[in-house]
Parts: C-alpha cells; sequence; structure tokens
C-alpha cells in the first residue's frame, strides 16, 4: 500500500498555502488505498479565525508563531517535519510591497528558522515562494526587452511605481523583496551544505491574486485595493500615462491559478542535482544548452533550482526557458491575450 505524502505549507490559511492545500487534498477517495497527500497548514495563530473553515476538510492545522517559536509550538513542528516529505514555505508577515524593514526582517526570521529546522528533520525537498519583486528593479530599464530577465541575472531588489502617490500607498517592495532575496540565498547556502538530503527550489512567482485572480484585475498598484495603505484611494485615480506603464508592467508578470498549481506541483518532485554540476553551459551571462547560469547568481547548484515562475505572458521581460527546462511544463496562460 503506498503511504500518504505529508506537505507542510507554512503561510497555509493565507491565499496561495490555501489554494495549493485545497488541490493537493482534492482526490478521489476508494476504500482501498490512503489518499495521496497529508496537508499540515502552519499558520500563526493571530491570523487563525475558529469560524472560518480550512481550504479542505482533510486539512490539519498547526498554529505556530514562526518568528518567536514558544516550546510547545517548536515541538510540534518539529513533529511534522519528521514526517514530512515536503515543506512549502509561503509565510510572510506583510505579503506586500509596502511591507516595513521592520516586517521584512521579521519574515527573514521565518524563513531562517524554518529552513534551518527542515534541514534538521532531514525534510527531502523545501519549496521557496520568492517573488518577481526581487528583479523589479528591471522594470523601466530600456535595455532590458522580452524574455531578458534571467533567474541567474543580477538581483535588483524593489518595484517603484512611476506615479510618486501609489508609492505612497503600495510601497516599492524594497523591503518585502530584500527578505526573498535573503531567503533564496540562504536557501543556496543550505543546498550546498546538505544537499544529499535536503535540497531546495526557488520559484520567483509573479502576481497572483487572492481568488479567481483575473488578468482584469490586475493594476498599477500592485496589490488589491483593501491592502494598500489609503485603502486604494490612490489607485482610484484617473490613470495617467506612467500609471499605463506600471499596469502593463504587473500583467506581463501575471501569474494564474491553474499555472502557479502546476508549477509548485511540479516543484515537488524536480530532479535537483544533489553534486555541483560540472557544466551547465553558457558564458557568464547566458544558460546555454543546460541552462542555469554562471559565477555568483547561478541558479542551479548542488541541492539548488531557482527559476522565474510566471504565466506566459505576451512580450513579458521574464525569461522562462530554465523554468521549461527544470519543471518540465510549459505555463498555459497569457495575461495579454
Amino acid at each position: 500500500m503506498t503511504m500518504s505524502r505529508t506537505v507542510v505549507i507554512t503561510g497555509g490559511l493565507g491565499n496561495l498555502g490555501a489554494k495549493l492545500c485545497g488541490h493537493l487534498l482534492r482526490h478521489s477517495r476508494n476504500n482501498s488505498s490512503p489518499p495521496p497527500y497529508k496537508v499540515i497548514l502552519v499558520e500563526h495563530p493571530d491570523f487563525i479565525d475558529p469560524k472560518r473553515p480550512l481550504p479542505h476538510d482533510d486539512a490539519v492545522l498547526l498554529p505556530c508563531d514562526l518568528g518567536n517559536l514558544s516550546e510547545g509550538q517548536r515541538a510540534s513542528l518539529t513533529d511534522a517535519l519528521a514526517d514530512a516529505d515536503v515543506l512549502v514555505h509561503f509565510s510572510a508577515v506583510n505579503p506586500y510591497p509596502n511591507a516595513s524593514w521592520s516586517e521584512s526582517a521579521q519574515t527573514m526570521d521565518h524563513a531562517f528558522h524554518i529552513f534551518q529546522m527542515a534541514v534538521m528533520c532531514k525534510v527531502r525537498r523545501v519549496i521557496l515562494a520568492s517573488s518577481n519583486h526581487v528583479m523589479g528593479g528591471y522594470k523601466d530599464d530600456p535595455n532590458c526587452g522580452p524574455s531578458s530577465i534571467f533567474p541567474y541575472s543580477d538581483p535588483r531588489v524593489g518595484t517603484v511605481p512611476l506615479n510618486p502617490k501609489l508609492v505612497a500607498s503600495s510601497g516599492d517592495g524594497r523591503a518585502y523583496a530584500a527578505a526573498k532575496l535573503a531567503a533564496e540565498r540562504l536557501a543556496m547556502t543550505l543546498g550546498d551544505l546538505y544537499g544529499e538530503t535536503t535540497t531546495f527550489v526557488v520559484l520567483r512567482i509573479g502576481w497572483c491574486q487572492p481568488g479567481e485572480n483575473l488578468p482584469t484585475t490586475l493594476s498599477a498598484a500592485g496589490s488589491p485595493p483593501e491592502y494598500l495603505l489609503d485603502g486604494g484611494a490612490s489607485a482610484a485615480t484617473e490613470q495617467s500615462e506612467d500609471d499605463a506603464k506600471d499596469e502593463a508592467w504587473y500583467k506581463r508578470m501575471w501569474l494564474s491559478n491553474r499555472d502557479f498549481l502546476a508549477y509548485f506541483s511540479a516543484a515537488m518532485d524536480l530532479a535537483v542535482p544533489t553534486e555541483e554540476p560540472t557544466r551547465l553551459g553558457g558564458d557568464g551571462d547566458g544558460g546555454g544548452e543546460g541552462g542555469g547560469g554562471t559565477g555568483v547568481h547561478r541558479n542551479v547548484r548542488k541541492g539548488f533550482v531557482l527559476v522565474n515562475a510566471m504565466s506566459r505572458n505576451r512580450d513579458a521581460k521574464w525569461n522562462l526557458d530554465d523554468t521549461e527546462r527544470w519543471l518540465g511544463i510549459a505555463s498555459k496562460d497569457d495575461s495579454m491575450a
């Protein structure tokens, strides 16, 4: 009899965690075999509403403050990770570009704690939901054309709106992106040290909105109105030429629900190298036939693979060659269609 695979999801009651949980547990049952997955949702106690149903009836909820674990929470989380095949890390104190530096530092704490615990518990696969905002500085670069942002390009953290009113309400993404970049580099380091037992896959995801996640609800603000600091007042003003440019940027970083679920499902079983690859191809700037680039930002290493994870949006600057190469799938949707 095949046993269920245990998947631990941090930020499990958030937008992305809930979507992935529902997808994994949306299975057919019969009397002769267990379900494919057991899903444990790790969530901060302050964000748990007893009146709100879980994303799926079969999910298990584990209240934990990843930034300040109590003795009991640490013991429960250790037990969960000891049985886990996969850890998916979504948790962030503020998952939007207007995160403060204080929130950024706390988000780093979440990643640092859970990654080290995963290594100690020998979780086979850790998946980090990183962010397009790590590369947001390429937004207004005139020398950066379609498919020119590779996962091994130099980081440029933050996505600064051209409209100063939106900077005040939606933020510039720098603090938020710095936490994601720090988590990426820790994942790279731990993969190098412990890749024989724990490997890391980093997906720099695009904008996947709550709910239906339609392209028509994407805007120059880069966040849903309810998460803007002024309640969306700045975003509600008449759109300027600069707003139109920013909106086009955000639409081209869209990640549909279907592509999001396909990427994360594939990342669970991606064949991550367990030894340092001898040659990945490329000449220092390109990926070559093997992908992965070269140099200090190369995205394929021992115990570590990092790829862009957006939908196939027309004329987007994001390059998805390594995404297809390593995940073995091509995204299906296009916000510009």
